[in-house]
């Protein structure tokens, strides 16, 4: 069985307070009501010591004594040093020898023997009514009523405060369960605010992770359809007349499918790890040179060093180029310079068709192709996609501008050494 949390909080409060009040009973009745005790036989003792002067007659201390019996007090006797009754008035019941009561255990009756020792060695006896029982209940009694209002008090702040939890508990469990817009409202500023505002930045990311891959899948797997197309085509003619450009065919697009599936695995591992990448640092120039060589495009570079991951910038720079190449044509080049503030700028131009202003954010999205350009056979539409997730990922940046004189130019923009926040 689950025991609810306002539950485990309201009796947790309900023994503290219980603990409380045992503790407050306990230290009154060995403080106060001993210091009041002490105080009260002082004053009987110098009270009836003046009443019952000593030498006097049995009749007058008979006489005395019998004035003395006024409530609580029922019963009175009067003992000499060695013991001796030598007077007494009103009820005698449970007045004995002073030796004898002095020995005996308090009562805890509604009657009560009190010794009454005077200062010339006399003892008094007294038969005391005693309504300390009624104080005590009463005591308690408001000790109780104290405790109650605390408790009635208590609990409709307990309450509050677990049932924000509980509400967030049901958030998460329909969020669990599939409801990916479920977000828990946000109130006050304490912890328990905060937890719902840390739920729904979790929510938004989760949410938004799911959705990009989703698309991705639909996105791939009709990407992945058009070379498997053509290899099942391939094989086909191939069995009726064997070609030595039908296999060449198939080990391209092989080769392409591969190469796109590699892009979805690393795009993929770009979107879910958080993690900064590596520091090492990195000769861009020598990646932008390597990368222009094997693709026999024309490159102008300045030493330019960067930190970060070697691998993810080699990718980089290698999808940059290979997307000018088959959507700008021929008129490819890459230059890499020296910001004002030493950042590394590389800018990849060609002189293809150009893209329109109100596309040149969208072709960063995954899969996306502008209205004017055609199927290469080639292209798969994550190329600058992971363009943009590597260069976030190293604090860079990377646009389209137009070019003069027609095409377009890819500027990336990375921190120099030192200089990634």
């Amino acid at each position: 069985m689950i025991q609810r949390l306002y539950v485990r909080i309201y009796l947790t409060t309900l023994a503290s307070l219980v603990v409380v009040v045992i503790l407050f009973g306990v230290l009154w009745q060995f403080t106060a009501e001993r210091a009041a005790n002490v105080d009260h036989d002082r004053f009987m003792a110098a009270l009836i010591g003046k009443a019952l002067p000593a030498g006097g007659s049995v009749d007058a201390l008979q006489t005395s004594l019998a004035g003395l019996v006024v409530p609580p007090i029922e019963g009175l006797a009067l003992y000499d040093r060695q013991g001796v009754r030598l007077a007494s008035a009103g009820n005698q019941a449970g007045i004995g020898n002073p030796a004898a009561i002095a020995q005996s255990k308090p009562g805890h009756g509604m009657f009560a023997a009190q010794l009454i020792k005077l200062d010339d060695g006399r003892v008094v006896v007294a038969r005391t009514h005693t309504d300390s029982l009624q104080m005590h209940l009463g005591g308690l009694a408001l000790i109780g009523l104290i405790a109650l209002a605390v408790a009635l008090g208590t609990y409709p702040v307990v309450r509050r405060l677990t049932r924000r939890l509980e509400a967030l508990a049901s958030d998460v469990d329909r969020f669990g369960g599939g409801d990916l817009s479920v977000r828990a409202p946000v109130a006050g500023q304490d912890e328990v605010s905060s937890l719902a505002a840390s739920f729904n930045s979790m929510a938004d990311r989760v949410a938004s992770l799911l959705e990009a891959h989703s698309r991705m899948l639909v996105n791939a797997s009709h990407e992945l359809r058009s070379p498997l197309a053509r290899v099942r085509l391939a094989l086909e003619l191939y069995e009726t007349a064997p070609r030595a450009e039908l296999l060449h065919g198939m080990r391209q697009d092989c080769a392409e499918i591969g190469e796109q599936i590699e892009e979805i695995l690393l795009s993929s591992k770009l979107d879910t790890v958080t993690t900064a990448p590596p520091q090492d640092p990195v000769d861009l120039a020598a990646l932008v040179a390597e990368e222009s060589s094997r693709l026999d495009i024309a490159f102008e570079v300045v030493p330019a060093e960067v930190r970060g991951d070697g691998r993810l910038l080699r990718r980089l720079i290698r999808n940059l180029l290979e997307n000018a190449l088959k959507y700008g044509g021929q008129g490819v080049d890459a230059h890499l310079g020296i910001g004002d503030h030493g950042q590394r700028i590389l800018l990849v131009g060609d002189r293809g068709p150009g893209i329109a202003e109100a596309e040149r954010e969208r072709i960063f999205e995954p899969f996306y192709r502008p209205a004017n350009t055609a199927e290469t056979g080639s292209g798969w539409g994550l190329g600058l996609a992971l363009v943009r997730q590597i260069a976030d990922r190293h604090h860079g940046s990377v646009h389209c501008l137009p070019r003069v004189g027609g095409g377009c130019v890819f500027e990336l923009t990375l921190p120099a050494p030192g200089g990634a926040g």
